[in-house]
């Protein structure tokens, strides 16, 4: 006789609780017993709303995933999205330009996952876009002229808004800061907690489909940028009551941020001269056999990821991690002005699970164990493996090279990825810079302490590029 297990969780705190507990929740708790085979009911105690699960291990497992990824608001348009310029002590009527970016495109955003949710992007076409950086134009005189036709008073804009300056990246950290206390409260609803993966990409903030791309503007107008979203929305300061038309010409921009700078690569034994950067890690990957990352859609807006490793015991390819719930949970891009890199800080969060035992562990192992399984192209998993699997709308990462150096408080790594998207492969060098810091389990009890990492993280970087 099979075992019947029963956990209880509060999920008073949970996002989405009004979706299980209003006129449709009853209709909703029936689809998680139908899709799980676990009994599901939800008991509300006063101040409290208590959910029962029930059932035997296998279906006790399902039946938290399913209703935590239903409960918890996940994306990966960024909840947190700042364009910092990289320059301080600025006057309102600095002028910028947007310069077309001529150099050749590969991987763009950061660590091979997407902010756009849309599932039929095309990587071909994507390359034939136009894209444009931001760039400083070279004032007369040490006063930028002003332009009298154009506002200096811009009392009446709320601070921080997501066009902003180094001056003020206090407030926008603070906003950061926040969300991130946030966050962990609101995990403590289920036993897999939160973690949050923070890092450092070297790169370029590149802008496409932009209004009237060969006017100058000023800083004002930076401020004012209208930030097209993936969804097609377009998200700017609500709170000026200023004619967006007839002062700042309707200005829109969407972004993609593309890694890696030839610039730090071929100057690189100068970053680890000036900065004390040791190789730490120089391990050789022998027969192509570097780590693979596995992004993959389960269903619609929802993220997972698995990590493999080449297991020489076994013989096999082992998943080693099984993230659910991906978020990005902040961007914030610091933007030279000028031909030098720019570096985006990026927060995401995730839950890890078991994967022994689980469907996901059954597919990979059915893949590999195919007589026809070996190596493709340079890699071992292709996107099409996964056609008919859980593994939905596959984008396989492996990497190809990778180097690891140290100072005494930042790790710096250099690494090849080679990608399969849409069974279109691209080849992508990463330059990543991490705190030592956040290598540990970053909680509510040292998050004061990880946001102090932050800004000397950003500091460090900021003088790094300025010595270059």
């Amino acid at each position: 006789m099979t075992n019947i297990i029963e956990e209880s969780f509060d999920i008073s705190k949970c996002q989405r609780l009004s979706h299980i507990t209003g006129k449709k929740g009853s209709s909703r708790i029936k689809q998680f017993e139908d899709q799980t085979g676990a009994g599901v009911r939800i008991i509300n105690e006063q101040t409290t709303t208590i959910l029962i699960i029930s059932g035997n291990s296998s279906q006790l497992r399902e039946a938290k995933i399913l209703i935590r990824d239903f409960l918890e608001r996940t994306s990966f348009v960024p909840t947190i999205c700042y364009f910092i310029l990289a320059e301080s002590g600025l006057n309102n009527n600095s002028k910028l330009k947007f310069v077309k970016y001529n150099e050749t495109m590969e991987i763009n955003d950061d660590d091979g996952d997407n902010d756009d949710d849309d599932d039929d992007v095309d990587p071909l076409n994507e390359s034939k876009k136009i894209r444009y950086y931001v760039e400083f134009l070279q004032p007369k005189n040490k006063t930028d002229e002003v332009d009298i036709n154009r506002p200096e008073d811009f009392s009446n804009l709320i601070i921080p808004y997501e066009f902003n300056t180094f001056d003020n990246i206090d407030y926008c950290l603070e906003r950061l800061s926040l969300k991130i206390k946030a966050t962990f409260k609101k995990s403590f609803t289920f036993p897999s907690k939160n973690i949050i993966k923070s890092r450092i990409f070297i790169g370029k903030l590149l802008f496409f489909n932009l209004n009237n791309p060969e006017d100058h503007f000023i800083l004002q107008e930076w401020y004012r940028i209208n930030f097209k979203s993936t969804t097609g929305i377009l998200k700017s300061v609500d709170d000026c009551f200023c004619d967006d038309n007839e002062i700042y010409n309707s200005k829109s921009a969407n972004n993609e941020f593309h890694q890696i700078s030839s610039k730090i690569y071929n100057n690189f034994n100068i970053i680890q001269e000036k900065f004390g950067f040791k190789l730490d890690d120089n391990k050789k990957i022998i027969n192509n056999k570097g780590s693979i990352n596995i992004y993959y859609t389960p269903y619609e807006h929802k993220k997972r990821k698995l990590k493999l490793s080449w297991c020489e015991k076994e013989n096999k390819w082992k998943v080693v991690k099984n993230a659910h719930g991906l978020n990005r949970l902040a961007n914030i891009d610091i933007i030279s002005g000028s031909k030098a890199p720019d570096f985006r800080f990026s927060i995401k969060t995730h839950y890890d699970l078991p994967s022994n035992g689980s469907k996901v562990e059954e597919v990979i192992n059915e893949i590999q164990s195919a007589q026809t399984f070996t190596e493709r192209d340079g890699m071992w998993f292709r996107s099409k493996d996964f056609s008919g699997t859980i593994i939905k709308k596959a984008l396989v990462r492996q990497v190809i090279e990778k180097k690891r150096f140290r100072n005494e408080n930042f790790n710096m790594i250099l690494k090849t990825i080679k990608q399969d998207n849409c069974n279109i492969i691209t080849t992508q060098k990463l330059i990543i810079l991490e705190h030592r810091f956040w290598n540990k389990e970053i909680n509510l009890d040292n998050s004061d302490e990880f946001m102090n990492s932050i800004i000397e993280t950003f500091h460090f970087t900021r003088k790094m590029m300025n010595d270059l």
